[in-house]
């Protein structure tokens, strides 16, 4: 999972044919579990799909943290890229996210 943690807010980047995507327009309700090292995370929220133009500030945040990586280029066979917002509800177990 590709993401960025921006004010509160996990931003995951997809292809809206990816089942996570699919899942989400069902029932918009997530956990987010990451594991790194000494400072694991666990959160619930609630997640919004953004299609279309997307963040110029989190496609930045996202370039930055892979290297570079352009989050809003289609790749076969997901489809055009899509964002997740999942802004947290609750921490079950809080760690530093990066």
């Amino acid at each position: 999972m590709w993401f960025v943690y921006l004010d509160d807010v996990f931003w995951i980047s997809s292809g809206e044919r990816n089942v996570k995507v699919r899942n989400v327009g069902q029932d918009p309700r997530v956990s987010i579990a990451l594991e790194d090292g000494d400072a694991p995370a666990v959160a619930e929220g609630s997640a919004r799909v953004h299609r279309g133009a997307p963040r110029e500030d989190v496609l930045a945040a996202l370039a930055a943290k892979y290297d570079g990586w352009a989050a809003d280029v289609e790749v076969e066979p997901f489809g055009a890229r899509v964002l997740l917002e999942v802004p947290v509800k609750r921490w079950l177990l809080e760690g530093v996210a990066q």
